[in-house]
């Protein structure tokens, strides 16, 4: 019987070869969409999950209150940690990483290279982390001050061939570290990475830091990982979290007027389901992994009800042969599984297409999505996966067809009385409309979120980001050698200011807890913070509202500050000039700082974030980021000034860390622009399965219609006359479908904006575009096979009759 379904379905397959290729073609692009998205989509969630205790590993996160101000930290303070371990049997281990401040200057011999991947960890990592070691004790590694476990990579890049244990290498040409262990690189779907491993040890005093390691040291520096017993709940634990604070550091918090309160995050949740200030890495949304899986379910759906229109509508070609076979005595299950086989078939055949097209598009779609996705089909998951979709595709696209076929009634069939699909024209026309709502929400999708973007890079920001060139200096050594280089890059015209501060635009500012004029004792503020040299705000090019700006005319202002409008009208001073602030202290109170003026509210941060209160310090000395304005029409060769200058200046360091103002600002709308990328592709995908499906139907439509346009032209309609009358009915599809999918793309739309505290109104044209935009390409499909008909010699419809 199988062979007999299988000869049956290869048969039909080979003699409709037009629709058998639309067919497929259209469950092999719908089927590729979906691999791809699965494998984006398998990637995120994935993240994390090689750790063998991945279920009983916390970070600790802390939220912060001041006066109102919630900041949430995926830091906490370095004694935290081994005071939970020691108070708290329910934790059997704690591990503390500090990323450093700044890049590391490596050498080995003559190899010197800036690293950014060097962090400090406590010997205990290895007992918490998954990160085999290839060389070198994991117990032993990291007790000793001083010592290094190095990844894989960066062990053949510094020693090659040779045995890099014991060997010791340079950071920033002062601090000497032993290599003691090798460690795999760790994969990409990890939501932390390093290359360089140092003990924490190095970190104690009169070492690389001042690590300050008692409670009252409320600062959060490291992130903190916790492994509980198997017996323990984590959410007991957090219960007890309180009680640890005020145990330990009530009244400093008290003093200082903030309230915090530690949280536990578990580890296979950060990478998705965390954005707080000071992560590791960027993460990503759990947000954007619900829309790529609802867009690769619909982009597969369409394909499905491409076969299902074809096959209802092209019913009428195999009546007589369900007519016979019931006839016969074929029962209705056995059709319907004949019929559901043939649909699986073609399904399993699309699956060879798409695997075809997804090698194809794979670097294609890694460039979107910022990926590096790879199929690997040695996988526990991808082949079962694979065939689970052709499968379930094979029942989803051929469920409803073989019901239908198998439902003929032989008197009907066999006697004629059966017309070719018109029992289900309205549901064929449902599913046209359904397929065009998903197109319509798809390029409405597109158009919005690539304005939103738009917007983003080209808003008024409150300063001029074009031709600012950002340089970090690496090391405290360098920052005493930066006035040395300012005055040097100063001397050519291409260079037209320069300033030094503790941060850009794009950067995260530090936090102040003040106390501005006219609060009470116990009042204080959290208030963002760069401190900066004089020219801070003339290199950045932001405006003075009232007051004026840090000079060196006047030396006091080495103790005074100025203010964003944000600012005054949090502290509530409609005129700041002259008002004073103090910095609250375990001694009492700072001396009082003037504000000598009050800039123009600019975006230091991403536009998620409105713009908040700032104040930016006079500090004549040196800081890490140093900004450089370029002449607009000689940026090429100002950099090859600023290099050339760098190399005289710090001869011992190789190249110079820079980067490009306005590029760093882009960087932070990363996540919006894979998504406008993706819905861009599922928008394409969306119509090209949907017109492939369209231009088989109207062709087998046309067809069917062929008498009727021949008796219309010898009556003397005309041709325009019938292609509108053949065109009437897709129009009227489509204006429902705009109808229905303006709503849902609206309300889907505006829920995604509400995460921008600056976002564009949607128009109206951006409905009207779309809905333009899916009829003319609709038409334009259709527009052939109608024009065929209605411009075919009607004898030659006639002439049976």
């Amino acid at each position: 019987m199988f062979n007999n379904y299988l000869t049956i379905g290869i048969r039909l397959l080979l003699r409709y070869k037009g629709y058998s290729l639309i067919n497929v073609l259209g469950l092999a692009i719908g089927i590729a969409g979906c691999v791809l998205i699965v494998l984006y989509v398998h990637d995120e969630l994935s993240y994390d999950q090689y750790h063998q205790n991945k279920d009983r590993i916390y970070r600790l996160a802390v939220s912060e209150t001041a006066e109102g101000r919630l900041d949430v930290w995926a830091k906490s303070p370095p004694a935290w940690g081994p005071a939970l371990a020691q108070e708290y049997p329910e934790i059997e281990a704690i591990t503390r990483i500090r990323p450093p401040a700044s890049r590391w200057l490596i050498r080995y011999g003559e190899k010197r290279f800036y690293e950014a991947n060097l962090v400090f960890a406590d010997s205990t990592v290895f007992d918490i982390f998954t990160m085999p070691l290839v060389q070198g004790n994991a117990n032993t590694a990291l007790t000793e001050p001083h010592s290094v476990v190095l990844s894989e990579s960066m062990a053949q890049k510094y020693f090659g061939d040779e045995n890099p244990i014991g060997k010791v290498i340079t950071g920033d040409d002062k601090y000497e570290f032993s290599v003691t262990g090798i460690m795999r690189d760790l994969p990409d779907n990890s939501h932390f990475h390093f290359d360089f491993l140092a003990s924490y040890a190095s970190l104690a005093p009169n070492r690389l830091y001042d690590e300050p390691s008692t409670m009252q040291n409320h600062y959060s520096s490291v992130f903190t990982y916790i492994l509980l017993r198997n017996v323990a709940a984590p959410e007991d634990l957090e219960r007890k979290l309180p009680g640890f604070l005020d145990q330990h550091l009530s009244e400093r918090l008290e003093t200082l007027g903030i309230a915090m309160t530690p949280f536990f995050q578990p580890l296979t949740e950060i990478h998705l389901h965390s954005d707080l200030i000071g992560e590791f890495e960027s993460n990503g949304k759990i947000t954007y992994v619900y829309i790529f899986s609802t867009l690769a379910a619909f982009v597969l759906l369409i394909a499905c009800v491409n076969f299902m229109n074809l096959s209802t509508a092209r019913s009428a070609r195999r009546a007589q042969e369900i007519g016979i076979r019931k006839v016969l005595g074929v029962k209705r299950n056995q059709l319907i599984s004949q019929f559901m086989g043939e649909s699986i078939l073609y399904s399993l055949i699309a699956l060879i297409v798409a695997l075809g097209l997804v090698h194809l598009f794979l670097p294609q779609f890694n460039h979107l999505s910022g990926k590096t996705l790879e199929i690997n089909y040695d996988s526990t998951w991808f082949v079962p996966t694979l065939i689970s979709i052709a499968i379930a595709t094979g029942i989803v696209a051929g469920g409803y067809p073989s019901f239908v076929l198998s439902s003929f009634k032989p008197v009907a069939v066999l006697t004629g009385a059966l017309k070719a699909g018109a029992s289900y024209s309205s549901l064929r026309k449902l599913l046209i409309v359904f397929q065009f709502v998903v197109s319509i929400v798809m390029i409405v999708g597109t158009v919005v979120v690539l304005d939103q973007l738009e917007y983003m890079q080209n808003k008024n920001l409150g300063f001029d980001e074009e031709n600012v060139v950002v340089v970090r200096l690496p090391d405290p050594e360098a920052l005493q050698r930066y006035p040395a280089f300012k005055n040097a890059i100063l001397q050519y015209p291409e260079v037209l200011n320069v300033s030094s501060a503790s941060s850009v635009p794009g950067y995260e500012a530090d936090l102040s807890v003040i106390q501005p004029e006219g609060f009470k004792e116990d009042q204080n503020v959290s208030v963002r913070t760069i401190w900066a040299d004089f020219d801070y705000i003339e290199t950045l090019g932001i405006e003075v509202k009232s007051g004026r700006a840090f000079s060196r005319d006047h030396p006091s202002d080495a103790n005074s500050i100025l203010i964003n409008e944000a600012a005054a009208r949090a502290f509530g001073w409609d005129d700041p000039i002259g008002k004073t602030f103090r910095y609250p202290g375990p001694r009492g109170f700072s001396p009082p700082i003037e504000v000598t003026g009050m800039i123009a509210d600019f975006h230091d941060q991403s536009l998620h974030q409105p713009i908040e209160p700032l104040m930016i310090m006079a500090s004549p000395w040196s800081h890490s980021h140093v900004a450089v304005r370029l002449e607009g029409n000689a940026e090429s060769r100002g950099l090859e000034i600023l290099k050339d200058q760098w190399g005289r200046t710090y001869p011992e360091h190789p190249s110079m860390d820079f980067s490009f103002l306005d590029e760093n600002l882009d960087q932070l709308y990363h996540a919006e622009q894979r998504l406008g990328s993706v819905f861009s592709a599922g928008a394409t995908l969306s119509i090209l399965i949907a017109c492939l499906g369209l231009l088989g139907l109207s062709s087998f439509m046309a067809e069917q219609r062929t008498k009727e346009i021949g008796v219309r032209k010898v009556v003397g309609a005309s041709i325009t006359s019938i292609v509108l009358l053949m065109s009437k009915d897709l129009t009227m599809l489509i204006l429902v479908a705009f109808v229905i999918g303006t709503p849902i793309g609206y309300f889907g739309l505006q829920a995604w904006l509400e995460d921008f505290a600056y976002r564009i109104e949607m128009d109206v044209w951006v409905f009207v575009f779309s809905g333009f935009v899916t009829l003319v390409i609709a038409w334009l499909t259709n527009g052939y096979q109608v024009i065929t008909a209605a411009t075919a010699n009607p004898v030659d419809a006639l002439q049976s009759e």
